[in-house]
């Protein structure tokens, strides 16, 4: 990704305070498009569906298939398993100036993508969605196949030069979802439909672009996944984190206390969903200074130190070198509690004018307080986790993943079963957990680094 991390420092040579609202714009974008942004188009969506017909069924029930239960939750889970071993495949394709080779590993992790869910979801769907249509069963599993194929193309897409379009990629796919709702969605079937022909036009568009910068003459290789090295540990952690990020959700979902069934056996929760919803909002900012901070300011100091490694630098640069990389993860997780706490402190105190807006019970108001410090620091979580796969340390980052995914589990099932007043304290302190462990970890592996570097070889 240090690819897009140098486009971004070109705008910012430029008008400085201009360039600073553009590069954290982009970086917004680029880093969160494929699920905040999604998540929110979606809700528009459901209002818009509520505004025309007056009723909350169909608007409710196409968020829960699409946003909730099915498409974007089992497709990242799914492709998980597939996305970290595939960019780091990326990088040493072209590390190895061997870049001819990324268009048909590009399709081979599409095709694996589809190979891996099908056998899996259709069965799934069908068991589910035992009383609906066949119009409705066949979207759902277009819908899940199209997203695949968004996530991955969105790794390769977001580190090229050509980041400006990508931007506008999904602001055209999300327009033309909002709008062709508004005019036709008179029903679930048509949202969904809807929703995947706007999606098919992004990935489109990214595969356009992916297309457009890499040569190859071969169609499709799938090579990164059979090779004796492929990256397991990369592929769990992966799967581990997206399990982590989505089980307090399924928790609340089914638990008796907290869920209620919407459509076929899926289920929501009215007390969890909408807090969850804005709380990640909230760290659009957040997640923007993580991006451009890791693919710009940490990216060059990484490939300083190691061109100085393989360079044969002396032993005081590379010391100074390994030193700004270690004040750039200082500065960066800084800043991004720092940014990200004043914003919160701002939404807690608007929240009460929200929550009446969206006519939600002042009584969850707590609930979304805790529920934001929780994003705050599953942002900061994933800047550590970054830097962890930077410097190739996937084992432990794996475990940090396996423990996010336990903790928050098992945490968020017993802050249920202590009423009300701990719902989201699960989600919280598990990630505050796996938060200062991180930070312990990366401590001691900048520690370590050069001694590794040299020693462990």
């Amino acid at each position: 990704m240090a690819g897009i991390g140098f486009e971004l420092r070109k705008v910012l040579k430029t008008d400085r305070l201009l360039s600073l609202t553009k590069i954290y714009g982009y970086s917004a974008i680029l880093s969160s498009g494929p699920w905040v942004i999604s998540i929110l188009a979606i809700v528009l969506v459901g209002f818009i569906n509520m505004a025309n017909l007056g009723e909350v069924s169909d608007a409710f029930r196409f968020q829960v298939v699409i946003t909730y239960a099915i498409a974007l939750a089992s497709s990242l889970i799914i492709t998980g398993v597939l996305q970290l071993p595939f960019t780091r495949y990326i990088a040493d394709l072209i590390f190895k100036q061997r870049e001819d080779e990324i268009l048909p590993s590009y399709f081979g992790a599409i095709f694996l993508a589809w190979i891996m869910g099908i056998p899996t979801v259709i069965p799934f769907y069908i068991w589910v969605f035992q009383d609906q249509s066949m119009v409705f069963l066949v979207g759902v599993v277009c819908t899940f196949l199209i997203l695949c194929g968004v996530w991955i193309s969105s790794i390769l897409a977001a580190s090229l030069k050509y980041y400006r379009n990508v931007v506008w990629a999904y602001f055209i796919s999300y327009a033309f979802i909002v709008l062709a709702s508004y005019y036709f969605g008179n029903s679930i079937e048509m949202l969904i439909y809807i929703f995947f022909f706007g999606n098919s036009i992004l990935f489109v568009i990214l595969m356009s672009y992916i297309i457009k910068s890499y040569n190859s003459s071969v169609f499709m290789k799938i090579d990164f996944f059979l090779a004796k090295n492929f990256y397991w540990t990369l592929g769990l952690a992966g799967l581990f984190y997206n399990l982590g990020a989505w089980v307090d959700k399924f928790i609340f979902w089914y638990h008796p206390a907290t869920g209620h069934n919407v459509i076929g056996k899926l289920n929501a929760s009215i007390v969890y969903d909408m807090p969850i919803f804005l709380a990640y909002l909230s760290i659009l900012p957040g997640m923007a200074i993580f991006f451009f901070r890791l693919e710009s300011d940490f990216a060059e100091k990484y490939d300083l130190y190691y061109d100085a490694v393989r360079s044969g630098g002396t032993l005081g640069m590379i010391k100074r070198y390994r030193n700004d990389m270690i004040d750039v993860i200082r500065h960066a997780v800084h800043e991004i509690l720092m940014i990200q706490g004043i914003l919160d402190i701002i939404l807690f105190l608007t929240a009460p004018y929200v929550f009446d807006a969206l006519h939600i019970p002042q009584l969850y108001l707590g609930l979304l307080y805790i529920l934001t410090i929780g994003a705050m620091l599953q942002i900061a979580f994933m800047s550590v986790l970054a830097i962890l796969y930077y410097l190739d340390r996937k084992q432990v980052a794996m475990w940090l993943c396996l423990a996010f995914f336990i903790g928050n589990a098992v945490l968020t099932y017993i802050s249920i079963g202590m009423g009300p007043s701990m719902f989201g304290y699960g989600y919280t302190v598990s990630l505050l957990l796996v938060f200062l462990a991180s930070l312990v970890v990366i401590r001691n592996e900048m520690d370590r680094l050069d001694y590794e570097t040299f020693m462990l070889q």
